[in-house]
């Protein structure tokens, strides 16, 4: 399933008042002579305690307190019957978010909803009357196969429970020495919010100093760093604080590496099963498209740089791993250097192989803008969330945020992320996140709600049109503050009369032509043309009326004789206003108006608003040839850099 599609039925399905509090599922309503028992979560994916003893038959009213960044839920289970539910409950694909992920079984012995962090539970039921060992697991996905408990039901307390809880009180805590962990015999596995990454992000230091975010709602390594862990900013029990990265980051990696002949090029529907610890380090197991990995990541030794091994189980063909061109590191698979831009590694190889990824020195990986970068040049666009400086942003609109970026340099690649919260989603942000020139983001209510305004190289283009912000002016000023415009931006009339925009055209044929004003307005904001300031032609008043908001561009129409050759086009304010002007299209004498799109590509009419009033991560990645934009680790919107 999804990870966007998950976290929205989650929403959905968890966002009811009684949540808000302390949740109940009553097995045993007569709860007097309880025994009370309170269970927490430990970082790590871990119960705390490990181990609970309840007397056979006796009532028990159990407080689940998920004091983690993660959520998760308490099922107890039949003797023997854990792997048995988990499998069940991964089973309910989409159907599990509305059942808590627990699956209808008799093995289920009584179940908590999903709790979110920061919420408790209360879970009420009756023991077992038979003795023994009845394991406790959450069944959130990927979580039943590390995170579980026993409840031992005894007349008297077991010694295997104490020596539980002793090896338990003496394993390492992932939050100690976070951001020096290098000497760590073991890895520190910790689940958090990372930055550039789906929130279902797994940070990894491993033994020998190096570390690496591993995406489990995309299933897929996201980058590599060395000389630190992570450093947290505020508290980790908290769903929007995003830690800070002790080191360099040395390698990232953009997609999904793996293809077989058999897919095509989207990325795969994959869904996480899981780890394991293998000799201290944690092997990942996932299915990419029905297909089932294991993902294994180590430190290669007396070098910088990871092994990763795969083990495909029924590989349904030869494959190929792609090789990122701006990786930071040389790949190798057994003998086989890239080819290009990646490996070919047969059907009976696929299933166990591995790829070594050595650093190379001074090519880390390309221009990387962060909300830590962004911070320095925080203009007020909106709350930064507390705790979380240069993390989290509460956008309330206002003026657009500026990267400290070289004017136009995206040859070299961008990457923006933010975690949005919006106080208003059914309304329009026109700028989001806007560079000195040649781009902004913006938010719309409607499926595609995130556009990235058109790039161009700042020359007129007479078959599509001439752009404002390109003709000579005087009186109004460049902007692209509002969302939807061609080229670089718009011009914006201010509040005086003789303000005027100027384009030079070339007329290729004698006749009857039809000039395309595209411009916006709020109200109807007359301007006076002029052709060549030649008084033959003299002046005439064209209406612009309302278009209805800023961001609802359209096109005047006005059919003007011209004759060949060279011509200015001149519109003058005269009552103290004017539209914002975005372009001048002309079709010409004989030739049929082009089907020209009203707003830029990319922009589709307005719908439902396709984000609730809760957080997401927004990320922006542009190429010297592409812009993608990915909400909640899931690409969102994808096209051609212009």
């Amino acid at each position: 399933m999804r990870s966007i599609e998950k976290r929205q039925l989650i929403g959905r399905t968890l966002n009811f008042p009684v949540l808000l509090g302390i949740v109940s599922f009553l097995v045993a309503l007569d709860t007097s002579s309880a025994a009370k028992l309170h269970l927490k979560v430990k970082a790590g994916l871990k119960y705390d305690p490990a181990a609970l003893h309840v007397q056979p038959g006796e009532k028990v009213e159990l407080l689940f307190d998920n004091v983690d960044e993660m959520m998760h839920n308490f099922v107890l289970v039949a003797a023997s019957a854990r792997m048995e539910v988990v499998e069940a409950a991964i089973a309910l694909g989409s159907d599990g978010p509305a059942k808590h992920y627990v699956p209808d079984s008799p093995k289920v012995l009584a179940s908590s909803p999903v709790v979110l962090p920061g919420k408790k539970a209360v879970v009420k039921f009756k023991a077992p009357s038979k003795e023994g060992e009845y394991p406790y697991v959450c069944t959130f996905p990927g979580h039943g196969f590390v995170m579980h408990g026993i409840l031992f039901v005894a007349k008297e307390r077991p010694e295997k429970m104490d020596r539980i809880l002793a090896q338990d009180a003496l394993a390492v805590s992932p939050d100690i020495n976070l951001s020096n962990p290098a000497d760590s015999a073991t890895a520190i596995v910790h689940r958090t919010f990372m930055p550039n990454s789906s929130p279902a992000a797994i940070a990894v230091s491993l033994p020998g100093g190096h570390s690496f975010c591993w995406d489990a709602g995309n299933c897929r390594l996201r980058y590599v760093w060395r000389g630190g862990f992570i450093k947290k900013n505020g508290s980790f029990g908290r769903w929007r604080t995003l830690p800070s990265i002790e080191g360099q980051i040395y390698h990232q990696e953009s997609n999904f590496p793996i293809r077989f002949e058999s897919w095509n090029e989207k990325p795969p529907e994959t869904d996480f099963m899981g780890y394991r610890m293998v000799g201290g380090i944690p092997e990942f197991r996932y299915q990419a498209n029905g297909v089932e990995f294991t993902e294994f990541l180590a430190k290669l030794p007396g070098m910088s740089g990871l092994s990763r091994r795969f083990k495909i189980e029924n590989p349904p063909s030869d494959l190929f791993f792609k090789v990122d061109p701006d990786a930071g590191v040389e790949m190798s698979c057994g003998k086989q250097m890239p080819a290009n831009g990646m490996f070919s590694v047969s059907r009976e190889d696929a299933k166990d192989f591995t790829v070594i990824m050595r650093e190379v020195p001074n090519k880390a990986p390309l221009l990387y803008l962060s909300m830590n970068d962004l911070a320095v040049c925080y203009n007020r666009k909106g709350n930064l969330h507390p705790g979380i400086i240069g993390q989290s942003w509460l956008i309330n609109g206002g003026k657009s945020v500026t990267p400290a970026q070289e004017e136009g340099n995206y040859a070299k690649g961008a990457a923006v992320s933010a975690w949005v919260k919006l106080r208003r989603p059914t309304e329009p942000i026109p700028v989001l996140l806007k560079w000195q020139s040649g781009g902004a983001l913006s938010y719309s209510p409607r499926q595609d709600a995130f556009a990235f305004g058109i790039l161009s190289n700042g020359k007129n283009n007479e078959k599509a049109g001439w752009e404002a912000e390109e003709a000579k002016f005087k009186g109004p000023s460049k902007n692209a503050n509002n969302s939807g415009y061609f080229g670089r931006g718009y011009l914006d009339f201010g509040n005086q009369n003789d303000e005027f925009i100027e384009w030079s055209v070339t007329i290729k044929k004698t006749g009857k032509h039809s000039l395309r004003f595209r411009y916006a307005s709020l109200g109807k904001r007359p301007l006076k043309l002029t052709i060549d300031n030649d008084p033959k032609f003299g002046s005439t008043e064209l209406a612009f009326p309302s278009t209805g908001n800023w961001t609802n561009w359209k096109y005047l129409e006005h059919s003007q004789f011209l004759t060949a050759g060279k011509h200015s086009i001149r519109l003058t304010s005269f009552k103290k206003t004017g539209p914002n002007l975005d372009r001048i299209e002309l079709v010409e004498a004989g030739e049929e108006k082009q089907n020209r799109t009203e707003v830029p590509p990319g922009q589709a009419k307005q719908g439902q608003p396709l984000l609730d009033e809760e957080w997401h991560l927004l990320c922006l990645s542009m190429s010297k040839d592409s812009v993608r934009m990915y909400l909640d680790g899931k690409l969102h919107r994808e096209r051609a850099l212009e």
